[in-house]
């Protein structure tokens, strides 16, 4: 089977709201992604990309600082 041209989200789970792959509800995004309950088709990386934002600063999973 080919891969949908776009970006693939992992499905909300049932009575769930947010996607698994970024935490964002289906009605924020594009019409033209596609959605997958196999985790192994899923092309979204944002998630993955944030977490390595976060973990890659000062150790605040928020960029908060200290006030000098």
């Amino acid at each position: 089977m080919s891969s949908p041209a776009g970006v693939v989200h992992q499905c909300p789970p049932p009575g769930g709201a947010f996607t698994l792959c970024c935490l964002r509800m289906t009605t924020e995004l594009p019409a033209a992604d596609w959605y997958t309950t196999d985790p192994l088709r899923v092309t979204c990386t944002m998630r993955q990309t944030d977490e390595l934002t976060a973990d890659s600063g000062d150790g605040s999973p928020c960029g908060w600082r200290e006030l000098p």
